[in-house]
């Protein structure tokens, strides 16, 4: 990932893409001809841009070229700077198309001039005309007019190589992006975590009841229940000897009444009251 970060990651691109960067050159020297035509005649700003694009779009096309594709300038190359330079170009050749369309629009009236030329390589004619500027031929307005129109050509030359590029380069970000993520590492459990997790890496609590199985409470028999009825087996020792334990007998009442069935015979009967 820091090799992209840093632009070192090259960015492959098909056969018809060194096209591309040929024609740059191409049409840019054909511009860079033209404006230098008329500049023999008379200078302008407008064209010196045209001039200035045209030999920055040598050096740029030229650096793209050999830093991609020959092994002895690999190490020139940074996708950075060829985005950079590309959006560069793209803002020279659309100055140079705009300046030159308006220099041209100033030439709107015909007129009639003597002029000479004094051999100089730049800016040598000379005319006697008043109340104007400059003048061209109709030889001059057309290579005007082309320097004006072909710049639109390079201009979208440019616009392409920094659309592909930078696209891919997006997408070579991208994937390294969620190569990083994948091989992430989890985090540390925060303090919160772990109270929130009692049992997870935690001594367990035992409880109470676990620890005290190791003192069994003794166990006693119980006695029966005691019936008085039952004979007893026991005796007391008195002063004179052993005496039975006498077993108390029921005694029947005379005269009670007996509520309860048919009275047996010879028993007296009593009515309910």
């Amino acid at each position: 990932m820091e090799s992209v970060r840093k632009g070192e990651t090259l960015i492959p691109t098909p056969r018809w893409f060194i096209g591309l960067r040929i024609a740059q050159i191409v049409i840019s020297l054909i511009i860079v001809a033209l404006a230098g035509f008329f500049i023999h005649g008379y200078y302008a700003d407008a064209l010196g841009v045209a001039i200035a694009s045209g030999i920055l779009t040598w050096i740029i096309a030229l650096y793209a070229i050999l830093t991609e594709h020959s092994a002895s300038c690999r190490s020139g190359y940074n996708t950075w700077a060829v985005l950079s330079l590309d959006f560069l170009m793209i803002v020279l050749w659309l100055a140079s198309l705009g300046a030159n369309a308006a220099f041209r629009s100033s030439f709107i009236y015909s007129v009639d001039a003597e002029c000479s030329s004094d051999g100089s390589a730049i800016n040598s004619g000379h005319c006697t005309v008043y109340k104007r500027a400059a003048v061209a031929t109709p030889t001059g307005l057309a290579v005007l007019s082309s320097v004006a129109g072909v710049s639109a050509l390079p201009l979208l030359l440019f616009i392409v190589t920094f659309a592909y590029v930078a696209h891919f380069f997006r997408l070579e970000w991208a994937k390294h992006s969620s190569d990083v993520e994948k091989a992430g590492y989890a985090p540390a459990p925060t303090p919160a975590t772990v109270q929130s997790q009692p049992f997870v890496g935690q001594q367990q609590p035992q409880p109470q009841w676990a620890q005290q199985q190791q003192h069994q409470p003794a166990t006693y028999a119980q006695n029966p229940a005691y019936d008085p009825y039952s004979p007893q087996s026991t005796g007391y020792a008195g002063a004179q000897g052993v005496y039975n334990q006498a077993v108390p007998q029921p005694q029947e009442v005379q005269g009670s009444p007996y509520l309860q069935g048919t009275p047996a015979s010879g028993q007296p009967y009593y009515p309910p009251q």
